[in-house]
């Protein structure tokens, strides 16, 4: 009976157990980043974005390079903590924020290459796409910008606030639109 027992829970035992380490390759591991926190100056974020993006290109994404990789994923999901110095790109007339999720997309796209083990060659083409777009934000930075423009839904708030002309009819008159006069005649047969 005992044996029988055994028999039973041994595979029950074993089908509880981790995975081997080779079963979870491609999985992201956990990136902890405490020289960046909430509040962190974005221009210091996309600095080490920069430099983990650039070693992980040099390496080619392959064994440590995928290291790099990950912290730079890891730096695009908390690029909307970092203090941002303005709203708007002047020049690009563009939100910081929406480049900043531009950002985050690609290196998501990325991640996902990444995990599903896509052609290299595709990963290094999304990867230099990314770089690209970090260096531009940083130049527009530099550049620097303003406070955004009144979004449109507020813009059309106040318009339907304002007070509009009321319409004057044709002809000139001052007075309140008078209606038509009716001009039919009604005739009888009665001879009334």
């Amino acid at each position: 009976m005992r044996i029988v027992a055994l028999a039973l829970l041994l595979p029950l035992a074993a089908a509880c157990s981790p995975p081997a380490p080779d079963q979870t390759s491609g999985q992201p591991n956990a990136v902890v980043l405490p020289d960046l926190r909430p509040g962190t100056p974005l221009e210091q974020m996309l600095l080490h974005l920069d430099q983990a993006l650039v070693r992980a290109i040099a390496g080619s994404m392959d064994g440590p390079a995928t290291e790099h990789f990950l912290r730079a994923e890891a730096i695009t999901d908390r690029l909307l903590e970092a203090r941002q110095p303005f709203e708007w790109i002047a020049n690009d007339q563009y939100s910081v924020q929406a480049r900043l999720r531009q950002i985050q997309s690609g290196a998501d796209r990325v991640m996902a290459q990444y995990q599903t083990a896509a052609p290299r060659d595709s990963m290094l083409h999304d990867l230099r796409i990314l770089r690209a777009d970090v260096l531009r934000l940083r130049q527009a930075i530099s550049r620097g910008g303003g406070r955004a423009p009144v979004p449109l839904d507020q813009l059309l708030a106040a318009d339907s606030i304002r007070p509009r002309p009321v319409p004057r009819p044709a002809g000139g008159a001052t007075g309140p639109a008078q209606p038509p006069r009716d001009t039919t005649r009604i005739t009888t047969t009665s001879g009334e």
